[in-house]
């Protein structure tokens, strides 16, 4: 199993982090078995079918995955946090 950490909204009842584990071989099976569990948060996740919204970073086990690289292979014991891009100024 792979573990997918990500934020939640500071509006819901989990706040904070939330961790979920999926059987996936890449890093893209791995969120879309993330969407198809908690479908509130493909919009977060996906721009479109299999482009990720860009406002997203993705680490696997602590290095950068980019949007180009969803088919990295993942392995039982990695893991995955997602992380919603900051803006400002």
């Amino acid at each position: 199993m792979v573990r997918i950490r990500y934020m939640t909204g500071s509006g819901e009842a989990t706040g904070g982090f939330s961790s979920l584990e999926v059987a996936a071989t890449t890093v893209g099976a791995a969120l879309r078995a993330l969407t198809e569990q908690h479908p509130e948060l493909a919009r977060l996740i996906w721009a479109g079918k299999d482009t990720l919204n860009p406002m997203i970073a993705v680490f696997l086990n602590d290095q950068q995955v980019e949007a180009s690289q969803l088919n990295t292979a993942v392995k039982p014991g990695d893991e995955i946090d997602l992380l919603a891009a900051v803006s400002g100024g």
